[in-house]
């Protein structure tokens, strides 16, 4: 597995303040005033983490990549892979332009005409969540990669996805090796192509350590908070309740440590719970959340590195793996034994 660089994603995490106060230091922009303890801890825990420093001599023109994504807001953890590649796309004196044509097909030709129109070397063409498209319907490119997305028709443009069944096996594994028996699973929508291989990789690991795989232990929560307490009541409600949770989101997890504080019950002492995309309010929450990295940040740097340096795909699908982050919300059952 490609070795994750680190993001200010994860020196926030770990000075315990927020995203933009971390670029607003590391990036030495004087538009917002920060305490000069705030400012040396975030330095501190940079060097400390690896983060790489760098100072880059911009020419007066710069190679323009246009990336063209179907839909975004702030609150999707998309807006990580978009930041990465913006950011590393400027370290390579590069400018990436987004084009977000908002679910609007007539907007989204009018893009294309624009970028067929101007100089750009490469087109990165993103959707938020991981979706199959057909390559046949895009503009053309010296350069052209998939980020987030894929035709499974043609094998002419490389595609970048997460490996997200490789991690929710790595999860559910994880709770396994740790003694839990009776594992349940709050997964998104149903029609969701990374719910469906959450579920799969959940699956797979249940059958792969001969443990019985429950149907009706598998719960949808549709990526609310609302449907995800729903849900962990009804998991609840079972006469064999679930001793562990693996939730396909962190949002849902909010759902789930609400249902299980209204019914008077601890984690991880009565119920773990483990949930994926390793958002900032993973680490917030208390306790402080398990959870799979969504790697959207990697494969964001790779769509660039991959225009810039014109890599040859040796396979048309790259699935990126993210690395499963331990905390509060799992312990050993032989730990809590002790």
């Amino acid at each position: 597995m490609r070795k994750k660089n680190v993001t200010m994603l994860d020196i926030a995490t770990a000075v315990g303040v927020s995203q933009p106060t971390v670029s607003v230091i590391l990036n030495e922009s004087k538009s917002i005033k920060v305490s000069e303890e705030t400012r040396q801890r975030v330095f501190d825990k940079a060097r400390e983490m690896g983060y790489k420093f760098r100072n880059v001599d911009h020419s007066s023109k710069h190679q323009r990549i246009a990336l063209v994504i179907n839909s975004l807001n702030m609150h999707d953890p998309f807006i990580n892979a978009i930041s990465a590649a913006k950011i590393y796309a400027w370290e390579r004196d590069a400018l990436l332009c987004v084009f977000d044509y908002e679910d609007n097909e007539q907007l989204k030709q009018a893009y294309f005409e624009e970028i067929q129109r101007s100089q750009y070397c490469g087109v990165i063409f993103a959707a938020n969540t991981p979706s199959e498209i057909d390559i046949s319907e895009l503009c053309t490119a010296p350069k052209r990669v998939l980020l987030n997305c894929y035709d499974p028709n043609s094998d002419q443009i490389h595609a970048l996805l997460p490996a997200d069944s490789l991690g929710s096996y790595r999860a559910c594994e994880h709770l396994i090796k740790a003694g839990y028996k009776n594992i349940a699973m709050i997964s998104g929508e149903p029609w969701s192509m990374s719910s469906i291989n959450r579920v799969k990789g959940f699956r797979q690991a249940l059958a792969n350590h001969d443990l019985f795989i429950d149907d009706d232990a598998i719960v949808a929560g549709n990526w609310s908070v609302k449907q995800a307490f729903k849900a962990t009541q009804t998991l609840l409600s079972r006469s064999k309740r679930p001793d562990a949770i693996f939730c396909a989101s962190d949002l849902m997890a909010i759902g789930i440590y609400q249902a299980l504080a209204d019914q008077g019950l601890r984690i991880p002492e009565d119920i773990a719970v483990l949930s994926y995309d390793n958002q900032l309010l993973a680490s917030e929450l208390t306790p402080a959340l398990s959870s799979v990295d969504l790697p959207y940040d990697e494969m964001g740097r790779l769509s660039v590195e991959m225009i810039l340096d014109k890599i040859p795909a040796e396979i048309p699908l790259t699935r990126v793996e993210g690395e499963l982050f331990l905390r509060d919300s799992t312990l050993s059952i032989k730990a809590q034994a002790l």
